[in-house]
């Protein structure tokens, strides 16, 4: 059995995927290089798949990993195998150059299980709930926009996507898979023009226990979202709407959607340290997965140092799971501890 045949025999005993799902995922998206298979006593029994994605970050694109598929056979489960893979795909992100790595959990339990690897919970959404009754008014003329696996509109949900600091980011084949799982789904994507023509809004939406699920919505502005959201209620006519909302900067009242790892402090610290050339501490940093994270970081005049000789006073002495809450971290974090904490955000991950 070939690697992809196993990982894919795993996927199927783990998961409850339509296999036209399974089916699409193993022709169309599926790399053997992101695939990662433990092999147990001649049996394959724990697999994951670390893609590759960009994310935004202080202004800078870096790449990042994201995990997905991580799942063990039932005979297999309870026995640290996935602790193992996990370790090994978070030493291969670090050696393939990504700053951090990412996951959305399947269930709230896993929240506690990732924590014990290094992931915080930093990736929120805010969540608005509408009833079936609800009115969105708007005072634009929009009419609906059907091409939207065009370039054009691929090129508005990059731009939209750009413009939100600290955002995981999509490629053009990353869009088109965004499209199929939707479409798999049997959910639409919505699209709204201006009276000039000019794309004003999309929205991916599914049907979902009995609501209209927008998995993310991208508008220029209040209005135009109000518009493509009164589209989804017409479309969806019966049914409440829940938004999973790109969050207002400043408000806590948000879900917890997915998790970070920091793979590359060097890299991530570096990348601070000069976009805030005021920015000065030192700190002692542990990683008992990734040793080449543990260091003492000095920074100073936008500048980021490795000094292990260091014998003074750290201002931080930290593991690698605090570094990733304070750097993630929201405006209370950043006003506690004077750091330029920035809150990410994640969506459409065929989760």
């Amino acid at each position: 059995m070939n690697k992809k045949d196993a990982v894919k025999k795993i996927w199927r005993e783990s998961f409850d995927d339509s296999e036209q799902y399974v089916d699409m995922f193993f022709s169309r998206i599926y790399r053997d290089d992101d695939a990662m298979l433990l092999v147990d006593n001649g049996i394959p029994s724990s697999s994951l798949l670390l893609q590759r994605y960009a994310m935004n970050f202080h202004g800078v694109t870096v790449s990042i990993g994201y995990v997905c598929g991580a799942a063990t056979i039932k005979d297999a489960r309870c026995h640290g195998l996935m602790h193992r893979l996990m370790s090994d795909a978070l030493r291969e992100s670090y050696r393939r150059g990504d700053v951090l790595c990412s996951l959305i959990p399947a269930n709230e339990w896993l929240f506690h299980y990732y924590g014990h690897q290094g992931f915080s919970p930093v990736f929120y959404v805010d969540v608005e709930r509408y009833t079936s009754m609800h009115t969105f008014r708007h005072s634009g003329k929009y009419f609906r926009f059907e091409d939207v696996d065009s370039d054009d509109a691929y090129d508005f949900f990059n731009t939209m996507m750009r413009q939100r600091p600290c955002c995981v980011q999509h490629s053009r084949e990353q869009y088109d898979w965004i499209l199929m799982d939707n479409s798999i789904d049997s959910g639409t994507v919505l699209g709204i023009v201006d009276g000039m023509d000019n794309i004003a809004a999309l929205a991916f939406v599914v049907s979902h226990d009995g609501i209209a699920l927008v998995k993310d919505v991208l508008a220029v502005d209040n209005d135009a979202r109000d518009a493509i959201l009164e589209e989804i209620h017409n479309l969806y006519a019966d049914m409440p709407v829940t938004v999973l909302g790109y969050y207002t900067p400043g408000r806590e009242e948000l879900v917890a959607r997915g998790m970070a790892r920091i793979v590359n402090a060097f890299r991530c610290l570096e990348i601070i340290a000069s976009v805030y050339p005021r920015l000065k501490l030192v700190m002692r940093l542990c990683d008992s997965i990734v040793p080449e994270n543990s260091h003492v970081y000095r920074i100073h005049d936008g500048l980021c140092e490795i000094d292990d000789d260091y014998e003074g006073q750290c201002d931080f002495d930290i593991d690698i799971e605090v570094l990733t809450s304070i750097i993630f971290g929201n405006d209370v974090t950043r006003r506690l501890l004077d750091f330029p904490a920035t809150r990410p955000f994640i969506s459409l991950m065929l989760d």
